[in-house]
């Protein structure tokens, strides 16, 4: 089955839970994940850490905390694997956050700090500067555990 074709059986704004299992944990998270997402290299997250992430709402809503994948539902990823499409992108430093709302279609977007902590999901460092990929567990609250930082 085709990543598209799996995902018209739900809402893409508020997909169903999926439940993955590592070894005898199981975790549900905010979205059906491919087999092997998130990677064996994502850490499980355990202490607290601040992330910062782009929104569009202020305050943050659900709304601004969608995959790629959530929000485009048909569109061929070729820079990012299925299981990143399926994540949250979020950066570790915040001026490298800022530095995209740079980006001609990122421009009018803030930057929101959002708190982790044990329970929050798992993460990976994906790409250049400081960013990684989030997998979000269902049940963290992201919206409360976010507060913006830069308008």
């Amino acid at each position: 089955m085709r990543p598209d074709e799996e995902l018209h059986h739900f809402d893409a704004r508020r997909p169903p839970e999926y439940t993955g299992s590592y070894g005898k944990k199981t975790m549900t998270y905010r979205e059906r994940l491919p087999e092997g997402c998130p990677p064996d290299g994502a850490e499980e997250i355990t202490a607290h850490r601040a992330v910062y992430r782009l929104v569009r709402n202020n305050p943050p809503t659900d709304d601004d905390f969608q995959s790629q994948r959530a929000e485009n539902l048909h569109r061929v990823f070729r820079r990012v694997t299925e299981c990143q499409a399926r994540g949250l992108s979020v950066f570790a430093d915040q001026r490298d956050a800022e530095r995209q709302t740079e980006i001609p279609r990122l421009r009018g977007l803030a930057v929101c700090r959002v708190d982790l902590g044990a329970g929050a999901g798992r993460i990976q460092k994906t790409g250049g500067s400081s960013h990684y990929t989030w997998w979000p567990y269902a049940s963290y609250d992201i919206p409360t555990n976010c507060r913006m930082v830069s308008l």
